[in-house]
């Protein structure tokens, strides 16, 4: 039996499927591998493809052969199904391939299946079940392992038929079929085997989170005693069940909103089913925190509460300078999801939590007071196909073997069998089958990264990972403590007013050693000296964090336009002490680190007062050492810098030839370069530096001349960055890319200009006219109005879309009404109209 193989729409050679074996695995391989001899060369490239059974697969690696002889040769391949195309695209989200996203199955789908379209085609939503919502970080992750991923923060499972992909808490059908030992039982053999080495539990406690305790209960929810299952087989085993969310709570949905002042707002909910009035727990707020909207995964004091209308008033939070969030634009929404914290829940929603928890604790115990297996079956492949069954993954089957003592619903959760069964059956078929009810999450390429739910993930302008830094910082310090003076030359108390001669130098201030991210300060906003705008961002601090929490601290926008003319100021970022956010913080005086309590002042630079009608601004933040032949330092501000080679990890510039700066030593590691300038000696002379090695996280100079200059990683230029060897433009503001003749006159130019009065408008090509100077768009195309993930126009193989639907494609007759011997005809493709006649004839010409 053959089956064909094509190359595009081409037949090739045909191959025998009577030698394949089909193999099919829950969220795992899907393929038809080929092993046979052939006295004939064949000609099979990766990307040809077979039909099977209705759907695609595809070669994706090499075929392996031995010429066995000149004229005998053996083959071994793999076609692999529909799923694994998507193992060959990363997962996209508006352009980034490193981005994290939160979002119900639902949403989770259209992302996925959005982007794969956009790579692929054909590719369509399946079932989905509500499991909540998850956020999973992704970095250069293909979308099947993202697909693997996202199943596996839900505890879910993905499906994919076809082109179909499905998300489920179960993938599979229940069916009424059981396989035991005996003639027409349709079991041959039967072993089992361990998946792994969990712990057995047979006795199980359970508790839940620390918010809305009951009267009377301590520390956490928690429900008294214990159940127990299989002590009689494994002795008393005790483990105990945390899920810190689950407590006594409503999640409510918001019917009615509205702005009180700037620094209250309001919502009503006309399904609140209690007074919380009622409800106050002594010595403590209560608050609402969103689950959904805008305002999600933020929590606000409750300010009053009124029965009658059901209307919450909360408060705006302080962000510092003057500004409070919510704001009038950003604010809650009609539908948006809250639970309330901070009160004791009536006796109706304690009884729900314990249920809850009750359930959760009997899952925990049931998934684990048994050791953990699978079953490896021989099925009976004649019964099979005797009684017309059809199996597949997820399908759920009874095993009975009373000898052992089994007698269980369990899944398949995986298949294989000769690829030409059952259209033949030949003596010695196998039709194999792995049942157990345990889902290994297995991610099809390797992750080179350890990516977990709700990573604090920054992007830096080096290589070197902040924890990285955090180690070098702290490195340093201990340097300090064990520099010593090996020839008794150094004195303590010597300073010499020429020179400054020493092991170690360290500037710098332990409170100053951080990192900003994603930072833009901007002095004489709108070309004022008075107007600022600091953006918002990331701080992450070397040296200083919160236990349990991290150390990178988010920081909210400011913009402040009342800078008084000829004061300076001090700019510092007030970081909570408590949690990981924080405001930028402006003040005429300086302010010490730890002078308020509740929060961190991390200062990070100054204004000058205005001169010649402008303000300037410099960091004060960072540390600098110098030792031996190497300076570590965030920034070095140079009016000229002359090198052989700037080499900066990750940052603005590597070099790719040290031969010159290392005298014939050969490409050194940057490590070895490290250690080998730590050998070496620094001069600082006026406005001369000179060492061996400069590292720097940036670096600011009004000239470089360098022998060699490359410009790679996530680097920038102006406003431009680059990213994956394209130039990219940063910053909304952005006019894009211009051709300027010598007359000034614009020839071409992509961008998206701006104006106060219009806003964005998006364009891909706008002509300048010299003669009338007047500026005309060539194609425009405003998505202003849009989804973000949409495309306005997509314009594929001669396929013209719009909003993702194509245009009809049809001819049209139209009757003159004032004449019944004239009728215009009309040609339409893809919506557009390409032909059009008039005739006396009723019959469309085209």
């Amino acid at each position: 039996m053959k089956i064909q193989v094509l190359r595009g729409q081409s037949a090739g050679v045909e191959i025998p499927l009577n030698a394949s074996t089909f193999t099919n695995k829950i969220m795992g391989e899907h393929s038809l591998a080929f092993s046979f001899k052939s006295s004939v060369d064949l000609d099979i490239r990766v990307n040809d493809t077979i039909i099977y059974k209705g759907e695609l697969y595809t070669l994706n690696q090499t075929v392996n052969f031995k010429k066995v002889s000149r004229f005998l040769f053996e083959y071994d391949f793999v076609f692999e199904g529909p799923r694994h195309t998507l193992s060959q695209y990363f997962l996209e989200h508006i352009g980034n391939r490193k981005f994290s996203y939160s979002g119900t199955a639902e949403e989770w789908l259209h992302l996925i299946v959005n982007c794969a379209n956009a790579k692929s085609e054909g590719w369509s939503i399946g079932e989905f079940e509500d499991m909540g919502r998850v956020t999973v970080d992704f970095e250069s992750t293909y979308i099947l392992d993202a697909l693997t991923m996202v199943a596996q923060a839900m505890k879910g499972e993905w499906g994919i038929k076809g082109k179909v992909i499905s998300l489920k808490k179960t993938i599979g059908t229940p069916r009424s079929l059981s396989f035991s030992y005996g003639k027409g039982n349709g079991l041959y053999s039967l072993s089992r085997k361990s998946i792994n080495e969990k712990k057995i539990v047979t006795r199980a406690y359970a508790r839940g989170g620390e918010k809305n305790l009951p009267t009377g209960m301590k520390d956490y929810f928690k429900i008294p005693g214990y159940v127990e299952k299989n002590v009689n087989l494994y002795r008393v085993r005790e483990g105990e069940f945390v899920d810190e969310d689950i407590y006594p709570k409503r999640t409510g949905s918001v019917t009615g909103v509205s702005t009180i002042n700037k620094q209250l707002f309001s919502i009503i909910d006309t399904s609140i089913d209690f007074d919380l009035n009622n409800q106050k727990i002594d010595g403590e707020s209560a608050y609402i925190v969103f689950k959904s909207g805008y305002l999600e995964g933020n929590q606000f004091e409750i300010s009053s509460y009124n029965h009658s209308d059901k209307k919450v008033v909360f408060k705006a939070n302080d962000e510092g300078n003057g500004e409070f969030f919510p704001t009038e634009s950003v604010h809650a929404e009609i539908g948006d999801k809250y639970i309330l914290t901070g009160i004791r829940m009536p006796q109706s929603y304690i009884d729900a939590a314990v249920a809850e928890l009750t359930t959760k604790r009997q899952e925990y115990l049931d998934s684990n007071s048994s050791p953990r297996v699978v079953y490896e079956l021989d099925i009976d492949i004649l019964d099979l196909k005797r009684k017309n069954i059809t199996l597949d993954i997820g399908d759920t089957v009874q095993l009975i073997d009373t000898q052992k003592g089994i007698d269980e619903k369990v899944r398949i959760t995986e298949l294989s069998h000769p690829g030409h069964y059952p259209a033949v059956l030949e003596n010695g078929m196998t039709y194999n089958a792995v049942i157990g009810n345990d889902i290994t999450y297995t991610l099809f390429e390797k992750i080179q990264n350890d990516i977990k739910e709700n990573k604090q993930i920054i992007t830096q302008t080096t290589k070197r990972s902040i924890e990285e830094d955090r180690i070098l910082a702290a490195r340093m310090r201990q340097l300090q403590n064990l520099i010593f003076d090996p020839d008794g030359y150094f004195d303590g108390s010597k300073i010499k007013p020429n020179s400054i001669e020493t092991l170690m130098l360290s500037v710098g201030a332990k409170s100053q050693n951080f990192l900003l991210n994603g930072v833009r300060i901007e002095v004489n906003k709108d070309d004022n000296p008075n107007h600022l705008a600091i953006s918002d961002g990331q701080l992450a601090h070397l040296e200083v964090s919160i236990e349990g929490l991290g150390y990178i601290w988010t920081i909210s926008q400011l913009i402040k336009n009342d800078l008084v003319p000829g004061k300076s100021y001090y700019v510092s970022a007030k970081c909570s002490r408590s949690g990981l956010t924080g405001t930028w913080y402006v003040s005429d005086t300086p302010i010490g680190t730890e002078s308020e309590a509740g929060y961190y002042h991390f200062n990070v630079g100054v204004i000058y007062s205005e001169l010649e009608g402008r303000r300037d601004f410099s960091f004060t933040s960072g540390m600098t050492y110098i030792n031996g032949g190497q300076i570590k330092t965030g920034t070095i501000d140079a009016e000229r810098l002359n090198v052989n080679d700037i080499i900066v990890k990750g940052g603005l510039a590597t070099g790719s030839d040290l031969s010159n700066a290392f005298n014939g030593l050969g490409n050194l590691a940057f490590e070895d370069m490290v250690e080998l300038a730590k050998l070496g000696t620094t001069i600082i002379e006026g406005g001369y530096i000179k060492a061996e090695l400069i590292d720097v996280v940036q670096l600011f100079a009004q000239q470089v001349t360098a022998t060699n200059l490359k410009v790679t990683g996530n680097s920038s230029i102006g406003q431009f960055i680059i990213q994956d060897g394209a130039l990219i433009g940063d910053g909304e503001d952005l006019a894009g890319l211009r051709s300027i003749k010598d007359t000034n006159d614009e020839v071409w130019s992509i961008g998206r200009p701006y104006s106060a009065a219009s806003g964005y408008v998006d364009f891909m090509s706008v002509l300048f006219s010299s003669s009338s100077r007047a500026r005309s768009s060539g194609l425009r195309i405003d998505i202003t109005g849009g989804i973000s993930e949409n495309n306005a126009l997509d314009i594929v193989n001669g396929d013209i879309k719009v909003k993702g639907k194509k245009g009809v494609t049809g001819k049209i007759t139209l009757a003159n009404t004032a004449s019944s011997t004239t009728y215009y005809h009309f040609n339409f493709i893809n919506g557009l109209l390409v032909e059009f006649t008039s005739s006396s004839s009723s019959a469309n010409p085209f």
